[in-house]
């Protein structure tokens, strides 16, 4: 078997196990220490069929010092019917298991010794896969004392097992000839931040994109064991890193630049090459420690609220370890309970309260062993309860269809034109149940681009005091000249209703991240926005004057009578040159929205009595 083993170990050379398996080199499984250790050298001759190893070849070592007894040379070298007997097999499923879903290939070896090696033809079955995606086997020795009869009797429980890791990655299973060439080792270490030795992080050496490299140069990944990770690669130029840190550890974020050539492996520090020096990973321990807190909720008159729902998600301002995440609470009784780690948060309110708007205030919160503190003006005070408030939503005229949009002095509708921020403000402030009182000064300087003397901003005012602006100014400017967006005006129009969260986005341009996505979603909803004919929204798209009263009409529910129209079209106070009767998609929105008119309701269909 041994010189069958040389034959083969000559003949396939072209593929390298270490490109294929990456061995932790020994990995005592059980505790319990045994008079056999199976080791596999660091270069392994092995054939692969796919990802599937073909021949495996390992080395088994006998301890006298854990051994069976007073076992003597003749013991392992002498007859086959002596006083010991050795198996060995792959397994991939349980170490124990001898029969491991059908990896049961074994090889008897009556003469194994103190450095003997066994081969096993023909180990086609399938790797398995841990928790983190690794593929694996286990090489594993069973031994047994001869029976009254001097055969091998029961097998002893195995107690020794070496780990192999089997890797697919690249040009594995191409035969390609260069897989082994010149190929240069080095460890890196593992550590935790208190300088203890880590086990079980997944270290990654990654071809570096940023060269051209030989096809031959692929990633390689091995599992640190005792503190360490053996890797064995080509020349060529790579980037190390952590994959993933160990069970309880945030991993770390280091990336080393490593060359290796003919003569060594080097590290790339600061454009300069240095002989590759121990590279050492450090894990710090995710925090168990949690800060608690509580937030208030309350109306405009002080009234506690419940149902607000609250967020605290991480400051992406500030680097964060893993453990740093969105924390979601709703109000009960007024009060909202976090309990969360150290790190910097930004509290908001995601919704509010049925019948209320949410506000837009923000909190900044950092979170350290020593308590929870709020930054206020870039300094650090201790937390005092937060209070969010919020305003009831005010409500629109749904009875009187008086005209909300009109033509221009031209006498022209125009249709395709975009509307102002400041427009579509004063539009709704018109629309409310509760008349603006016309007399009131409301103007504040809540919006510094808003002049004082402008013809919108005693509107703005007004409307920014009902909460219903929240949102639709995300830069603390009001921007009042500029184009209404899609995006914006869907969500100017969601604070005139209940807002409604939904798990999936209406839209496949609206990602969950964007900024207006509760509002789109919300009022898609309701049905009052619809998107393109591609299915797209287009939130960025400035939004069109018969896209508004389309929208808003669907908000009041307003439908023109069209019947009326058609028979009272020359005596109508309104009509458009550029709005054609028949031709146009949105005739009937724009007629409804811009003369005033009498109705009774016909089903989901008004009447109209008359115009005015």
């Amino acid at each position: 078997m041994k010189n069958k083993s040389k034959r083969l170990f000559a003949t396939l050379l072209a593929a390298v196990l270490v490109v294929g398996l990456t061995v932790a080199m020994p990995l005592m499984v059980n505790a319990e220490a045994g008079p056999f250790q199976a080791t596999l050298p660091l270069k392994n001759a092995s054939y692969y069929l796919g990802d599937i190893p073909h021949d495996l070849e390992a080395k088994f070592e006998y301890s006298k010092s854990a051994g069976l007894g007073a076992i003597s040379d003749a013991d392992l070298y002498g007859n086959p019917y002596g006083k010991i007997f050795v198996e060995w097999y792959w397994s991939y499923n349980n170490s124990n298991d001898f029969n491991a879903s059908g990896c049961n290939l074994f090889d008897y070896d009556y003469n194994i010794g103190y450095n003997a090696e066994s081969l096993i033809h023909e180990t086609h079955a399938t790797p398995s896969t841990d928790e983190v995606g690794v593929k694996y086997y286990f090489a594993v020795i069973r031994y047994a004392a001869p029976d009254a009869t001097g055969r091998p009797g029961k097998r002893e429980t195995v107690t020794n097992t070496a780990r192999v890791v089997v890797s697919n990655q690249g040009d594995i299973g191409t035969g390609n000839p260069n897989s082994n060439r010149n190929e240069k080792e080095f460890r890196v270490r593992k550590v935790d931040e208190n300088g203890e030795l880590l086990s079980g992080a997944v270290l990654a050496l990654t071809p570096n994109e940023n060269y051209p490299q030989d096809p031959s140069v692929i990633t390689h990944e091995s599992i640190t064991v005792g503190g360490f990770a053996s890797f064995s690669a080509i020349p060529g130029e790579y980037i190390l890193t952590e994959k993933q840190a160990p069970a309880g550890y945030n991993p770390s974020n280091d990336k080393h630049y490593i060359t290796i050539t003919d003569e060594g492996v080097y590290l790339n520090i600061n454009s300069l090459r240095e002989k590759y020096d121990l590279v050492t990973f450090v894990n710090k321990k995710i925090s168990t420690l949690i800060k608690n807190f509580q937030v208030k909720k309350v109306d405009e008159n002080g009234e506690l609220l419940s149902g607000a729902v609250l967020t605290l998600a991480p400051n992406e301002n500030y680097p964060q370890d893993p453990s740093v995440i969105t924390y979601t609470k709703t109000t009960v009784d007024g009060y909202a309970d976090f309990a969360a780690t150290p790190g910097q948060y930004i509290l908001s309110e995601k919704q509010a309260p049925t019948g209320y708007n949410a506000t837009d205030d923000k909190h900044y919160i950092t979170i350290t062993e020593d308590g929870v503190f709020l930054d206020i003006n870039s300094k650090l005070e201790t937390y005092k309860t937060v209070t969010f408030v919020n305003k009831k939503i005010p409500e629109l005229n749904r009875d009187d269809h008086n005209a909300f949009m009109e033509g221009y002095d031209d006498g022209m509708f125009k249709p395709s034109r975009n509307m102002t921020r400041a427009e579509a403000v004063v539009m709704f402030s018109r629309l409310l149940a509760k008349k603006m009182n016309l007399d009131a000064n409301y103007r504040n300087n809540y919006y510094p681009d808003v002049p004082a003397a402008a013809w919108y901003s005693n509107f703005v005012g007004y409307m920014q005091s009902l909460g219903v602006l929240t949102d639709y100014c995300r830069d603390e400017k009001f921007r009042p000249n500029d184009p209404v967006t899609r995006a914006e005006f869907a969500t100017l129009a969601a604070h005139f209703d209940n807002l409604i969260l939904t798990d999936t986005n209406s839209f496949p341009d609206v990602p969950d991240d964007h900024w207006a996505v509760k509002y789109i979603n919300s009022a898609a909803a309701k049905g009052w926005i619809t998107g393109y004919p591609n299915g797209n929204f287009g939130p960025e798209d400035n939004i069109i004057r018969a896209q508004v009263v389309t929208l808003v009409g669907r908000m009041l529910d307003r439908k023109a009578d069209s019947a009326y129209l058609a028979a009272n079209a020359g005596s109508l106070p309104k009509t458009y040159p550029d709005v054609d009767p028949v031709n146009h998609w949105a005739y009937l929105e724009i007629m409804e929205a811009s003369i005033s008119h009498d109705y009774v309701r016909n089903g989901e269909n008004e009447q109209w009595t008359a115009v005015h």
